[in-house]
């Protein structure tokens, strides 16, 4: 049947399709979730449907915009002396802030390494929490370049840093209170007297976060606004700037970190495109009285990110089968505990998938070769009702009929565990747990590719095995299928070594079933 053997080449191609589109195509992925109770106390500004459009208040480059100092009601001048760096460590990061704009200058994560083995660095450019007030770049600059007064406080579960530029003459106070937790997370409350300058308080993250993490074009890397219901990856694709209110929680993020900000009263938040690539700005900003906020900066890591109740998992961007990617890696996170291993876990996972759907694989294939012992039947019809559709159709249902064959039974079973793979793919892809996670000998690190490629090849092998064992009724279709282990070979080639180990795993146990069902079920 024409239908069915079309079906069968989609399937076969579906996987190719789908790497292929992520590399060069990646649509926005909407997320959904639900805010549910907060591990700390944050009082929230009225969920509101994201608006995602372009507010036209001020020039793309805001805060490097192209306004006059002389802008402002107040001529600010930076304050001098010299500047002081404060740092606080704990057992997960150490962070250094410098009195000289009260900003956060290096954070470092004491458990990852980047790729050189030094700890990862989450702070990009010239410093986090800069000062930001809204179309006015020269008050701004000068309050970031002035030198602040410094107040330490030490408590025995956080430490505390203020940071203070007080001109009387001027009528101006400003304000940074930084307070810090052992668990990732940490307070910033941002005060300001600046007499005749409106437009709300704000402070400024970016260009980007984890300089030094790892680029990917499959997943997304960069700002996040989250309202409850949804997350929206914003790319500003055509337009320059977006504006957003309404939310929970907005973040800027790499492929396995994030600095998500927590607004504690009414704000918006405005993200413009850097000057390279790939860079972003995020200015969060108090649309009444004085900005205060909470930030996790820190691992993708789900269940941390999950333990704050709002919905910070979704961070982690799994794609379209969220919804079976996040209980595999749950599952894969249960089964670590007892291995201590994930190459292990990974392999012991994929067995179990295969087990589940071993009663639809047996069905799949013994309709196959069903299917492949009519072919001459069904030949032969086509060639009898080659001027008549209709009676072809109606003989061939006859033929289905009589031999109990079911033409779709052989693609319905792939169709049904293509989410599984897929799921499992963003899972392997994505997940920081098999960030620097070693499986055995030359495999040091799960999340990079096969250094010497055995892997790989390895897999390309398996699969070209499980190709000759597959009935195929058509042989020019037997003879397209076999190009198929060529292509994922070098698809794969430079894929994570976790994610080609779960695919060789799985064709390893695709021939033994294969085996099983010709000569046990047969």
């Amino acid at each position: 049947m024409e239908t069915e053997k079309r079906l069968l080449f989609v399937l076969a191609f579906a996987i190719l399709a789908v790497v292929l589109y992520q590399k060069f195509f990646t649509p926005p992925t909407t997320v959904k979730g639900k805010a549910a109770k907060q591990a700390v106390k944050v009082e929230k500004a009225p969920v509101k449907p994201l608006p995602g459009k372009v507010k036209a208040v001020e020039s793309p480059a805001s805060r490097e915009g192209t306004r006059s100092p002389s802008e402002g009601v107040i001529l600010l001048k930076p304050v001098g002396g010299e500047a002081r760096k404060i740092t606080f460590s704990f057992p997960l990061y150490r962070v250094t802030l410098s009195s000289r704009g009260g900003v956060m200058k290096s954070y470092l994560l004491t458990r990852y390494r980047d790729d050189q083995g030094r700890p990862m660095e989450l702070v990009g450019g010239d410093g986090y929490f800069r000062y930001y007030i809204p179309g006015n770049r020269g008050v701004s600059e000068a309050l970031d370049r002035s030198v602040y007064q410094v107040k330490v406080a030490q408590g025995p579960k956080e430490k505390k840093v203020t940071f203070l530029l007080d001109l009387p003459d001027k009528g101006v106070r400003v304000e940074k209170v930084f307070t810090f937790y052992p668990d990732y997370r940490f307070d910033v409350v941002v005060r300001a007297s600046l007499p005749g300058i409106g437009g709300g308080e704000g402070i400024l993250l970016g260009p980007r976060i984890a300089p030094k993490d790892r680029k990917s074009h499959y997943s997304f890397s960069g700002p996040l606004v989250y309202n409850g219901k949804k997350a929206i990856e914003v790319k500003l694709k055509k337009e320059n700037q977006a504006t957003y209110s309404g939310f929970v929680w907005t973040s800027l993020q790499s492929l396995y970190f994030t600095a998500s900000l927590v607004p504690r009263g009414p704000s918006e938040v405005t993200i413009w495109k850097g000057a390279t690539k790939g860079e972003y700005y995020l200015a969060l900003i108090a649309r009444k009285g004085h900005l205060s906020f909470w930030s996790f900066m820190g691992p993708k890591d789900y269940n941390v990110l999950k333990s704050y109740g709002i919905g910070l998992e979704e961070n982690i961007r799994f794609g379209m089968f969220k919804i079976l990617a996040k209980p595999a890696l749950e599952i894969l996170d249960f089964i670590y505990k007892y291995v201590h291993n994930y190459g292990w876990a990974i392999i012991i996972l994929t067995i179990l998938i295969k087990i589940v759907f071993h009663p639809l694989t047996v069905k799949g294939y013994k309709s196959m070769n069903r299917m492949q012992e009519i072919q001459p039947y069904i030949k032969r019809l086509k060639e009898t009702y080659k001027d008549d559709p209709q009676a072809l159709n109606r003989e061939m249902m006859a033929l289905y009929k009589k031999y109990k064959v079911n033409p779709m039974g052989g693609c319905l079973p792939m169709i049904l565990q293509i989410p599984v793979f897929f799921a499992l793919y963003k899972v392997l892809m994505v997940a920081i747990e098999l960030r620097h996670a070693p499986f055995i000998f030359w495999i040091v690190d799960l999340s990079a590719k096969d250094p010497y490629y055995i892997t790989p090849i390895l897999m390309g092998i398996t699969m070209l095995i499980q190709q000759k064992m597959t009935p195929m009724g058509d042989p020019t279709q037997a003879k397209m299928m076999m190009l198929m282990p060529i292509v994922f070979t070098f698809i794969f080639i430079n894929f994570p070594s976790g994610l080609v180990i779960y695919w060789l795993v799985n064709n390893i146990i695709t021939i033994f079933e294969q085996y099983l069902i010709k000569t046990v079920y047969a």
